[in-house]
């Protein structure tokens, strides 16, 4: 089986499971990498290193600065457990962060352990920039079936396991309560469309004080990818060889949007382009936006909307209710000076231990099973269902072929400008589809 039909494979095998929170500890299906369960090992911090005692310093990589906070209660466990080394948690934007692991990959000076989104997987897998995680699992070091849904085969490439499951996350239609009861409108529901989408979005755009109804961002997983999906359209096609964005429904879903910035109930390019979505909305400017589920501590940290907003599900599409579903995971550099020291590091990354931690912080929604209630719990204010509930329903990041960090920056280049008016929707579409399948054309 190929590389990217077999990535695909997997992706899709986990993400079509239900992901029923309160049955995560039944699955027991082994899978061709895993060991027999030891748990024990798996699931604490408490063995101190068994290589050298020296002093060794050791980076740790992430580019979401919300989860700064308990990746570092994590690692001050670790460091509890293993005196002699010392770990630096180290952030880097989103925008910046593959730019900058690209340049070390090639220099030979990536961190030593950093995070893995399944975009930029074969990549560094194929490129021998990560360490293969083979004999660990085949020592019974880490148990690849204590993660839910077989997360841990995301990061498998030809029976290979490259990285350590984290987290999983969908998307969620964040909303301004207060904003709804100013306006006596009920809240989102389960029985939205996206017609009710846009006739509320008008409802609640006040011009006069600068409050839009809608965030009608030109962003792929946090937007428009998830309407392509609910209108019956594709971003690629089952099997990735061709692309989905110029077929009549992906063109509907994406007309949709934009018709939202033309009638002035959302925000233009610009001004989302000047003042993040997410901005608007913690400081009251906003009453709907679609976001990520790793997003859910940068908005509770407003002051200003302590108490005042919350989260629905997407709305259904004429054909469904479209979400997408990533999970990211743990890498070691193949090129780090302290393989032994990193990969106590990593196995403890990946334990329940550190999971609890993510969830009782509400950093994220662990991969570890048995952990997911904690996050549900983090913060009971929230509807935080809504996550875990749409993952039944998800489809997977578009990732798992070499084409993919070709085309999916031409992607952003063509559709911000359609979105800012400068070409027509459909033709953007159309332009984008062809640069998809020329990358795909060209995948050796």
């Amino acid at each position: 089986m190929s590389n990217k039909k077999m990535v695909t494979t997997l992706l899709s095998a986990f993400f079509v499971s239900s992901v029923v929170l309160s049955g995560c500890s039944s699955s027991t299906t082994s899978t061709a990498t895993s060991a027999p369960s030891e748990k024990a090992k798996s699931e604490t911090a408490t063995e101190a290193p068994k290589a050298k005692k020296d002093a060794v310093s050791l980076t740790l990589a992430i580019w979401d600065k919300g989860q700064q906070g308990a990746t570092e209660a994590i690692t001050a466990e670790f460091m509890k457990a293993n005196p002699n080394i010392t770990v630096k948690v180290e952030v880097t934007p989103w925008d910046d962060y593959w730019v900058k692991r690209s340049a070390e990959a090639t220099s030979g000076t990536l961190p030593d352990v950093f995070w893995m989104h399944s975009g930029q997987f074969l990549k560094y897998a194929t490129g021998k920039f990560i360490a293969p995680l083979t004999d660990k699992v085949k020592a019974g070091d880490i148990d690849l079936n204590n993660y839910v849904s077989n997360l841990g085969n995301v990061y498998t490439l030809d029976g290979v396991p490259y990285a350590v499951p984290k987290d999983f996350d969908t998307i969620g239609l964040a909303y301004n309560k207060e904003l709804f009861q100013k306006a006596n409108i009920p809240f989102p529901d389960d029985t939205w469309d996206y017609t009710k989408l846009a006739e509320v979005a008008k409802k609640l755009t006040d011009a006069s004080k600068g409050i839009y109804g809608f965030a009608a961002k030109a962003d792929t997983q946090i937007g428009y990818w998830n309407d392509m999906l609910a209108f019956g359209g594709s971003i690629l096609s089952p099997d990735m060889k061709k692309s989905g964005y110029d077929s009549p429904e992906s063109i509907a879903a994406l007309k949709q949007r934009y018709q939202m910035i033309v009638d002035k109930s959302s925000p233009t390019v610009q001004q989302m382009t000047d003042t993040d979505p997410r901005e608007m909305f913690k400081s009251g400017k906003l009453a709907m936006m679609f976001e990520g589920s790793w997003q859910i501590n940068d908005i509770y940290s407003s002051d200003i909307m302590k108490g005042k907003w919350d989260w629905a599900k997407l709305p259904k599409g004429p054909k469904t209710r479209g979400n997408i579903i990533n999970g990211l995971g743990y890498s070691m550099s193949a090129a780090g000076k302290h393989q032994d020291e990193a990969w106590l590091l990593t196995k403890f990354l990946g334990s329940k231990q550190a999971a609890q931690i993510f969830a009782d912080k509400g950093a994220a929604i662990p991969a570890f099973k048995d952990t997911q209630d904690a996050w549900l719990k983090s913060k009971p204010d929230l509807n935080l269902k809504v996550f875990p509930e749409q993952a039944k329903e998800a489809t997977p990041y578009p990732a798992g072929s070499k084409s993919y960090p070709v085309w999916f920056t031409k992607e952003a280049q063509i559709m911000a400008p359609a979105f800012g008016g400068k070409q027509s929707i459909e033709d953007a579409a159309k332009a984008v589809a062809k640069a998809m399948n020329d990358a795909i054309a060209a995948e050796k």
